[in-house]
């Protein structure tokens, strides 16, 4: 489920080494990825997302901070396939970003009975 709606997501917008290194093991299943949008306080509005990206202090990399929740196959995913937000308010400050998954990652089970 993850893979099949991550993928062409990679394929559309991903550069050029996420096609080449990361692509490869999704596709023959040895990976998972998931689409990580939704948030507990925007839903499906993916423009009032509050899960920030901001370069660090290289210049090269980014430093996600936030959280989503409902994502499908995100326990047991070693990509996520990430909306944050870059810019300004509304849509035209999201971007999409492929974090890998890592110690400052933290995926758990979500408590659904209330």
């Amino acid at each position: 489920g993850g893979n099949a709606i991550s993928i062409p997501v990679i394929l559309k917008y991903g550069n050029e080494w996420m096609k080449k290194e990361v692509l490869p093991g999704l596709i023959m299943g040895d990976t998972v990825s998931c689409l990580s949008i939704t948030e507990a306080y925007a839903g499906s509005d993916v423009a009032a997302i509050r899960t920030t990206a901001k370069k660090d202090a290289s210049g090269e990399n980014y430093v996600v901070a936030g959280t989503k929740k409902w994502i499908t196959a995100g326990q047991y995913s070693d990509w996520f396939v990430t909306a944050v937000r870059t810019g300004g308010k509304n849509a035209a400050g999201v971007s999409m970003i492929l974090v890998p998954k890592s110690d400052q990652v933290i995926c758990s089970k979500i408590k659904t009975k209330y």
